[in-house]
């Protein structure tokens, strides 16, 4: 008998539903048959007038640029494409400025859908002009339908329909999601306005390029932006990249606002009932998420409970280290430490909201993370070569005819070398304390 292979592809993953004894197994259709529908979404917008412009405002920011060389403009616009994720309970759209600095993200709840198919996956798409034409068409009382399949976003407006098609990842994205990751995983709580203060505080913001450092701190409902930091207050520079949550702040229930102390980030959140658009600042406007380098620590080591909690993974829109924990015997840090490093490999992404992690797939693996970061290959070659002579207090790593010390502290680790007295910890870790990280890791 003659064996003939066969090679079946499929746009997701099957799925078990349901309660204990009614629980009903949902297998994804082979995308080789033409007669199975291939979309993970198809859906109504309860509110179309919001999902259309929080949707413009994420293409707003995906083709904003708030700094980059004006020869790399034309290149990276091209570039430009939101990310799009069908969960079981939400559906978000995330992407980055040109620049990478700013990242936004819209996350419709389930609420907020009359879905008629539902299904998990990702995908990524190009947002055109076309499109950003047809959503300052939706009114209140229009029609508004999405579309999210493995290849395509589809969006129709009463009797108009316009597909926009998949298209290829921009490397320094790949970057950029991991690391936003980190910075909203430390952020806490910081302002919580109302929908007249908010828009009366957005509307005192620059509307033009401003690189002004200013702390923002509210009273009540009272915001006040000075040139002195306060207790609670948030740092603000760069603030015309708030810009486009101003039209939407008068629809918003409130606006929260998270700080990463640390990192000197902010996350600004409009919230809808239903839906949420989030933007996300990098401390400065010429600093892009993607080089930041926080989560290259977790690159270097491996996590004892990251199989375990890989297992675990099925599309959920809530990950509670908590939960998770007893399920694979495991503390709720050590599930802490293995969601860091998936984040950073692209498998899960941070909701502020709830704060929980999120289970999504971009399309990287592990060892195309680690190429697209020079500190990381730099230190790897340092670990190799011997380069690195570890003490009980103090590891010194020669680079080049220098040779540095890193000195060992339970709340960072501190390097005598020109590139960490710049950036410190706010850049994350150097080549030189990244390699004395591998090294510990491979004698442990």
């Amino acid at each position: 008998m003659r064996e003939l292979d066969y090679t079946y592809h499929y746009a997701g993953r099957s799925s078990l539903t349901g309660m204990s004894s009614q629980q009903k197994l949902s297998l994804v259709a082979d995308q080789s048959d033409p007669d199975a529908s291939q979309d993970f979404l198809i859906a109504h917008a309860k509110h179309p007038l919001i999902t259309a412009r929080s949707l413009r405002a994420v293409s707003d920011i995906v083709g904003s640029r708030f700094y980059v060389p004006p020869a790399m403009l034309a290149r990276i616009l091209r570039e430009a494409d939101p990310v799009v994720t069908v969960g079981h309970e939400t559906v978000r759209f995330e992407g980055f400025s040109a620049c990478c600095s700013t990242y936004a993200r819209l996350d419709i709840d389930e609420a907020a859908l009359d879905a008629e198919q539902r299904r998990t996956g990702t995908t990524n798409v190009d947002f055109g002009p076309n499109l950003r034409a047809m959503l300052a068409q939706v009114s209140p009382d229009s029609q508004l339908q999405i579309s999210i399949g493995p290849k395509a976003v589809a969006l129709t407006h009463d009797e108009n329909r316009l597909v926009e098609r998949k298209v290829p990842l921009p490397l320094r994205w790949l970057k950029g999601f991991a690391e936003v990751q980190s910075h909203m995983a430390g952020m806490v709580p910081a302002l919580s306005l109302a929908p007249t203060p908010a828009q009366k505080f957005l509307r005192s913001l620059p509307r033009s390029k401003s690189d002004h450092l200013v702390w923002v701190s509210a009273q009540g409902q009272r915001v006040r932006a000075t040139t002195r930091a306060s207790p609670g207050s948030v740092p603000l520079r760069g603030g015309h990249r708030l810009n486009v949550l101003l039209s939407l702040a008068p629809k918003a229930k409130t606006l929260r606002v998270f700080v990463n102390e640390g990192l000197k980030s902010s996350a600004w959140v409009l919230d809808f009932a239903g839906q949420r658009l989030c933007l996300v600042l990098n401390a400065d406007p010429w600093r892009g998420f993607s080089g930041d380098g926080q989560l290259l620590s977790d690159l270097t080591t491996e996590a004892e409970k990251t199989a375990a909690v890989t297992a675990q993974l099925n599309w959920q829109d809530r990950l509670d280290p908590n939960i998770l924990a007893p399920l694979i015997n495991a503390s709720p840090h050590e599930v802490h430490i293995a969601l860091c490093q998936l984040a950073a490999l692209g498998r899960v992404g941070y909701d502020l909201w709830s704060q929980t992690w999120f289970h999504r797939e971009l399309p990287f693996g592990f060892e195309r993370v680690r190429s697209l970061n020079p500190r990381l290959k730099a230190a790897a070659n340092l670990a190799d070569n011997g380069a690195v002579a570890l003490s009980q207090n103090y590891a010194d790593v020669k680079s080049g005819d220098v040779t540095h010390r890193v000195r060992f502290a339970e709340d960072g680790h501190s390097c005598t070398c020109p590139w960490f007295a710049a950036n410190g910890h706010t850049r994350g870790p150097c080549k030189h304390i990244l390699a004395v990280e591998l090294m510990m890791e491979r004698q442990a």
